[in-house]
């Protein structure tokens, strides 16, 4: 059994890599809880402030005004979101070679709608769900998530694990009232592992289970895939795999995360156009693992993809980078306030059912102490509650979510 791990690195690798103003991301570990596969040479997002990410929950054009925050005892009252005219249903292109209209969450300009025509603004968490001690069905985790009033979990998921089994979590996502996003961690720093995970991905059996919750479902399609890839082949690649997968009957939304091991923003910004112009139902998603944490650079980034009008979300983060650890901090209090101000989206990484074994000794990524709701704590406890822009102030669930029906 593998676990994913996020990892620090070591030795002469670790050594040019701060040279170069780099630093790793989520690892793809080989072996068990204290393995991390991650490569030593995985490079990251720039020191310099090349990295940044937008975290646009995307999809234009709802036809329903939806407030991006809601009020909580103790916590201010702050308004997300604007009235967005235009779409009278979640009903979206699905674009890339084919693919047939959406019937669940569509992405339109920028923003993410479910099928109903509400905005949704993702607020969330990850959580290694494959590799629980208790089985990888998401119970009783995802009723522990729930607790916080988020909206959404990102399902860790390999291709190693039946579709049967996906199947299991996705539904007890849904019984929790949480937007399940299942995604593949195979293929982590390694672009050429893509083609593998769309073949998973496209499996008639995985097929069956996206189209069964096709009205619910977002797919990221694989996580932090490629390290050092430059823009024309992951242009290529990936409009390769949004249109495999589209040919298979594959109308969901589908999360695309940067290269870099997910923190190549620049990519993102400079690529992500193109892709959209190929598939306009898709989400762009960093994972801000940068050596430059900073408040400034988090709000240049942000500024800038929200300006290029792209799908963007971040789809992890913590306290601090993966390298270094706590020598490289990483101001999540100001992606929190500027994703209530800009309307984007974001998932914490990671909720703690499974320990974390990078830098478990130097600030660990790990929410929780135990995968309760009631072992919060530390970065954990105010990225979920006690922030006023936290995931329990913020969060909304869509209607459709919490009762199944449009209105």
């Amino acid at each position: 059994m593998t676990y994913v791990n996020h990892r620090s690195m070591v030795g002469w690798a670790g050594a040019a890599l701060v040279a170069l103003g780099l630093s790793a991301g989520c690892g793809d570990g080989s072996g068990g809880p204290q393995d991390s596969g991650q490569d030593a040479t995985g490079g990251g997002g720039g020191a310099t402030g090349s990295g940044g990410g937008a975290a646009t929950s995307g999809g234009g054009g709802g036809a329903t005004a939806s407030s991006g925050a809601s009020t909580s005892s103790g916590a201010s009252t702050s308004d997300g979101a604007t009235t967005s005219s235009g779409a009278t249903s979640g009903t979206g292109a699905g674009g890339g070679g084919g693919g047939e209209p959406s019937t669940g969450f569509s992405v339109r300009g920028r923003f993410l709608y479910d099928r109903c025509g509400e905005k949704v603004l993702l607020r969330g968490v990850n959580e290694m769900v494959v590799w629980l001690p208790s089985g990888p069905d998401g119970l009783p985790e995802f009723e522990e998530i729930a607790k916080t009033g988020a909206n959404t979990v990102r399902i860790v998921w390999n291709t190693e694990n039946a579709a049967a089994g996906l199947d299991t979590a996705i539904t007890n996502a849904l019984a929790q009232k949480l937007i399940p996003i299942a995604e593949l961690h195979d293929a982590t720093g390694k672009w050429d592992g893509l083609p593998s995970l769309v073949d998973y991905w496209t499996e008639p059996d995985t097929v069956a289970v996206i189209k069964k919750h096709e009205q619910n479902l977002l797919v990221n399609i694989g996580n932090e895939v490629g390290d050092q890839v430059d823009n024309a082949a992951w242009e290529a690649g990936y409009k390769q795999a949004i249109t495999r997968m589209r040919e298979a009957g594959i109308t969901v939304p589908l999360i695309i995360d940067a290269s870099k091991w997910g923190q190549n923003i620049d990519q993102l910004q400079a690529v992500g156009p193109a892709l959209v112009a190929h598939d306009p139902n898709i989400m762009l998603s960093v994972h801000m693992w940068w050596t430059d944490g900073s408040g400034a650079t988090i709000t240049k980034e942000l500024n800038e993809s929200v300006a290029l009008d792209l799908p963007l979300m971040v789809g992890e983060f913590a306290q601090h980078a993966v390298y270094e650890c706590s020598q490289h901090p990483f101001d999540y209090k100001t992606l929190l306030a500027k994703s209530v101000e800009l309307e984007v989206g974001w998932l914490a990484w990671s909720w703690g059912a499974v320990e974390n074994n990078d830098c478990k000794d130097d600030g660990p990524f790990d929410m929780t102490t135990d995968g309760t709701f009631a072992g919060l704590t530390g970065w954990g406890l105010e990225v979920a509650v006690t922030d006023p822009n936290s995931i329990q102030n913020t969060s909304v669930r869509p209607h459709s979510i919490e009762t199944g029906s449009c209105r």
